[in-house]
């Protein structure tokens, strides 16, 4: 007899877990990822002579929206972030830092620029040509040689004030 119930509760207890967990929802497969958008950063790395001074660097601009640029030698000489309403200069051998807008960057340049054409020199593939003609209109000998030119979905690391 007890046999028997041991059984009946061996037998119950297996229908109830085999019938009594199913889900009675449906499951649906997620819908597919979008295909991924064009990459919407460049980042550029170049060498120069910059008023006798060999230098090297880094850009990275965001279509539209920032353009972060980096130089060196040895050690930085100086970071720039130019945004559509706002340029931000900072040089650490002197500890200066800047901030303003492109009529600052006019009265300091003699020359006015804008946002848009900065975009449009650093991608154009006459770049070189077009960055050594702009330091000539600002009264600096500008020869720089872009070593790397891409295109990118996201960037590599932030940019630090």
């Amino acid at each position: 007899m007890r046999r028997n119930i041991t059984i009946l509760l061996t037998v119950t207890l297996l229908a109830t877990l085999a019938t009594g967990c199913r889900s009675t929802q449906n499951v649906v497969s997620p819908t597919p990822a979008p295909a991924p958008a064009a990459p919407q950063y460049t980042v550029m790395t170049f060498t120069g002579v910059v008023e006798g001074m060999s230098v090297s660097g880094q850009v990275r601009m965001e279509k539209g929206k920032v353009i972060w640029c980096s130089v060196s030698k040895l050690i930085e000489l100086g970071r720039a972030m130019a945004t559509p309403d706002s340029v931000w200069v900072r040089v650490p051998l002197m500890d200066r830092n800047q901030q303003g807008d492109y009529r600052d960057l006019e009265r300091l340049a003699g020359r006015h620029i804008t946002f848009a054409e900065l975009e449009a020199i650093l991608e154009s593939d006459d770049a070189e040509k077009r960055i050594a003609a702009l330091g000539k209109q600002l009264g600096y000998t500008v020869n720089i040689h872009i070593t790397r030119k891409e295109k990118a979905d996201k960037l590599t690391f932030p940019f630090n004030k």
